[in-house]
């Protein structure tokens, strides 16, 4: 995602002209995988179809029974370090414990931070506030590094603001901070022409870089995500979420006045459900930790589920080792202008992996040549005086998700005249168990 566009607002002041702000740029509530600007994350996968959140169906079963939570997640909030929320919420709703761990997709498992009226706007009552602490520090890498899980859902009504369709979703403000002390916030758009009430929708592709915008309700579950790159910094450690009364008194980053549900009580506020990592640096063992590898599944060339794979190449190659996903081959050769060209996928989040294309004429164990490689997660580059063509570019269909890379590595020579030319990927662990 680029960051580019929030750090000059005449640069938004030129793209928003003749924007009809009845539809925005920004991603929909819900499956928008395509949205260049910040397309939403499913915080469940499986057979039951992408974003359908496994939750109790309220007679002892449950909804989308064979989904589970999304392995694109290495990690969530670990512990509360403040929950300071507005007065007048509820007691049913003010459990800072249950922003913790994984995405659930139960719109009741929830905190909330408060609402605010106008009297104590005008009375300077500071807005409800949540901060959380991650054991592992959140990276700043390809695509989105964080996902944050409100409760907002759809409306079948028309009771103002977007009307039916709209998404009654209650807005926040999210900031990082890599020491828990100075705190940076994302820069966030609302495009939300006027007040919508308290039981009001809005629109969500007229909202950017705010929590709360996307479904995470009945049966769906979408997350919203946050790219690093927008703040500038490397690693965080500590994500705070700032409550917005929807009333317009408080402001975007270009100066726009943000709306949304408003007055809301009892659970008012922006609903914090779970935060996700997604960016967290991974070593094997810990990958193997985090998919419940243990005695007999687990190991380097344990197959764990026995579909041929080992753990560490399901590992090296973003495989699931619990699962039969139906994934294509490892690697896949194929001759294009004459050359060979080797294409497969990596997870920049792999610090303990050197991967290495290389090339060879006979087969024979001295005749492998490395003409590229990838070390401790970093990018494919050229090995020595090689110079392979290399292409890289997120694997994902859902646009903000980066990590999961799609590599291309052409031959340095031509197959032609040749009688035989091979292409492989070698993986090495770099660390011992």
């Amino acid at each position: 995602m680029s960051a580019t566009v929030f750090r000059c607002s005449l640069c938004w002041l030129f793209l928003l002209a003749g924007v009809d702000l009845s539809a925005g740029p920004y991603s929909a509530a819900l499956n928008d995988p395509a949205n260049t600007h910040d397309a939403p994350v499913p915080g469940f996968v499986g057979p039951d179809g992408i974003g359908g959140a496994r939750i109790s169906d309220g007679s002892g079963g449950f909804l989308n029974t064979d989904n589970y939570v999304n392995p694109i997640f290495f990690d969530w909030a670990s512990s509360v370090i403040n929950y300071s929320p507005a007065p007048g919420v509820a007691s049913t709703w003010s459990n800072p414990a249950l922003s913790l761990g994984p995405v659930t997709g139960d719109d009741f498992n929830v905190v909330s931070l408060g609402d605010l009226s106008s009297s104590q706007i005008a009375s300077s009552t500071p807005p409800g506030m949540l901060t959380l602490h991650f054991t592992h520090p959140i990276r700043n890498l390809s695509g989105a590094d964080f996902v944050v899980y409100e409760n907002g859902s759809l409306s079948g009504f028309n009771t103002g603001g977007a009307g039916s369709g709209g998404i009654f979703g209650e807005l926040a403000y999210v900031e990082v901070s890599s020491d828990g002390i100075n705190f940076v916030r994302f820069p966030s758009v609302s495009l939300t022409p006027s007040l919508v009430g308290s039981y009001g929708t809005i629109d969500p592709t007229n909202v950017f870089n705010l929590m709360g915008k996307h479904v995470n309700a009945y049966g769906d579950s979408w997350g919203t995500p946050f790219d690093l790159s927008d703040v500038g910094l490397d690693s965080i450690s500590y994500i705070r979420i700032v409550d917005i009364p929807g009333s317009g008194f408080f402001k975007d980053s270009l100066g726009n006045p943000i709306y949304d549900a408003w007055l809301t009580i009892g659970s008012g506020g922006v609903d914090v459900e779970a935060i996700g990592t997604i960016s967290r640096l991974m070593t094997f063992n810990e990958w193997q930790d985090l998919n419940g590898l243990a005695g007999a599944t687990r190991g380097a060339t344990v197959d764990a589920v026995g579909n041929g794979v080992p753990n560490l190449l399901k590992y090296a190659f973003t495989r699931q080792p619990t699962r039969l996903d139906g994934s294509p081959a490892l690697t896949s050769v194929a001759l294009e202008s004459g050359r060979l060209v080797i294409t497969f996928t990596r997870d920049e989040r792999a610090s303990d992996l050197l991967y290495e294309v290389q090339v060879s004429d006979t087969l024979s164990a001295s005749d492998w040549t490395t003409v590229a490689q990838s070390t401790g997660g970093q990018a494919m580059a050229a090995v020595g005086a090689f110079t392979p063509t290399i292409e890289e570019a997120s694997a994902s269909a859902i646009t903000s998700i980066g990590v999961i890379r799609r590599v291309r590595v052409t031959d340095v020579v031509s197959a032609a005249g040749r009688q035989k030319r091979y292409m492989r990927v070698k993986v090495t662990q770099l660390t011992t168990p």
